[in-house]
């Protein structure tokens, strides 16, 4: 029985050490990756838009709005988590700068998955807080797979209007817990948090 204990939490370590990593990463890529990255942010929002009907307008009337073009997602056994960067803009499409998720869950998972995250922020005060990485809670995403146009747009939820998409295939919408986004403004990316 002991050695089974042993071999378990053996296991639960090395499976938790990549957490410790991810936190310590930097928000921003690499300087020499940021303008492919910002590409790649740019057509998530592409692809956002051709799938979810008033998009555009939803954008163009909030305060701004983050692009994770490529947000991973795993789980082993009982641990999981996601993690991913991307850039923030203004509604007019100017980036002011960078975000990063990293985050852990408990509970019976497995496999992993790739996806894309857009936020859309409703105001002013939503997109500071985010910024200061003072939201909290957990924002229910939009599903947004298939047919051009086939989504709903998503409702504002404590002012935040969330939507996921799948790297490949269909995909449920998942909750997105705030808490654990951090946010680099352009320029300082290599600056420490406050």
């Amino acid at each position: 029985m002991i050695p089974r204990l042993h071999r378990a939490l053996t296991c639960a370590i090395v499976l938790l050490m990549p957490i410790g990593a991810l936190s310590g990463c930097n928000v921003a890529p690499k300087s020499e990756d940021r303008t492919i990255f910002v590409e790649e942010a740019r057509d998530g929002l592409k692809y956002f838009e051709k799938h979810v009907t008033g998009l555009p307008k939803q954008i163009r009337d909030s305060a701004g709005y983050a692009v994770f073009p490529g947000a991973g997602q795993w789980g082993i056994i009982f641990t999981g988590g996601s993690f991913g960067r991307g850039a923030v803009f203004k509604p007019d499409g100017t980036q002011i700068g960078w975000a990063a998720v990293n985050n852990f869950s408990l509970g019976l998972q497995a496999g992993g998955q790739g996806k894309k995250i857009l936020i859309v922020f409703a105001n002013v005060d939503v997109l500071e807080r985010f910024k200061q990485g003072l939201l909290t809670g957990k924002a229910e995403g939009t599903a947004v797979a298939g047919d051009e146009g086939a989504a709903g747009l998503a409702p504002f939820q404590d002012g935040l209007a969330v939507y996921v998409g799948a790297q490949k295939g269909l995909m449920a919408g998942g909750m997105v817990a705030m808490e654990n986004f951090r946010y680099r403004e352009l320029g300082k990316e290599n600056e420490e948090p406050k």
